[in-house]
């Protein structure tokens, strides 16, 4: 998997690696390959999604200890 995918690269490559699995026809090994690749694919998804997430809770706890202290000024 490249790294250096961003994830809307990474998620529209899962969706045409998801159409051609779907249709099948393929010879058994090219589609192992392809859900290998697939599933490396899902996992990077996953983990700059759980990334993001953590980044959004940072910034609005930030936000919320910002407030607060403007609030008791």
């Amino acid at each position: 998997m490249d790294e250096g995918l961003s994830f809307e690269q990474a998620l529209k490559r899962l969706e045409k690696i998801t159409e051609t699995l779907q249709k099948g026809g393929k010879p058994l090994e090219e589609m192992i390959a392809l859900f290998e690749e697939g599933a490396a694919l899902a996992k990077t998804c996953h983990d700059r999604l759980n990334s993001a997430e953590l980044k959004l809770q940072k910034v609005q706890t930030m936000f919320e200890q910002e407030a607060e202290s403007g609030e008791s000024d």
